[in-house]
């Protein structure tokens, strides 16, 4: 579940689907684990004017495989605490693939990227077309660090 809340002098419609779907299959925020490895669909720090090409074909591949899943909406530091949080641990970043010409800071905070960040366990073999960005550790529930320094939890907060 999840929503659309942004502001501009334009008017948007959005459009909501309800389903079902089998237990345990579903993609989640809550069932990361320690030693969990985390993955990102795509490169980060896209131009927010790029059109959105949503990763269904991965999201149903990732189903009954990722013990964690999240859309890259708000920004890869806010929504992989969200993710940390929902699953009650930390993560650690190793890496971030980011776009040609976008910055770190673009990458980790901007928002808009529309990819899947998720994790795997350390046995499940990493799916095509993903990048191996981190591991989830124990430590404090929304806890990230990246470059040796805890990682703030910045990009858009629909109600900050």
């Amino acid at each position: 579940m999840g929503g659309d809340l942004a502001h501009d002098d334009k008017v948007h419609c959005s459009v909501m689907v309800v389903g079902a779907v089998k237990r345990g299959k579903a993609l989640t925020r809550a069932g990361a684990r320690p030693g969990d490895h985390l993955y990102v669909s795509g490169k980060l720090g896209k131009p927010w004017d790029q059109r959105i090409e949503p990763r269904l074909a991965l999201g149903r591949k990732l189903s009954g495989k990722a013990t964690a899943c999240i859309d890259l909406s708000d920004g890869l530091s806010l929504d992989l605490h969200r993710l940390c949080k929902e699953s009650r641990v930390a993560a650690q970043l190793e890496s971030i693939p980011i776009v040609r010409g976008a910055s770190l800071e673009r990458a980790l905070h901007g928002g808009e990227d529309y990819e899947l960040l998720f994790t795997l366990p350390p046995r499940v073999k990493p799916l095509t077309g993903s990048t191996h960005i981190g591991t989830i550790v124990k430590g404090a529930a929304g806890a990230v660090r990246f470059a040796g320094k805890r990682l703030a939890p910045r990009g858009y907060d629909h109600f900050a």
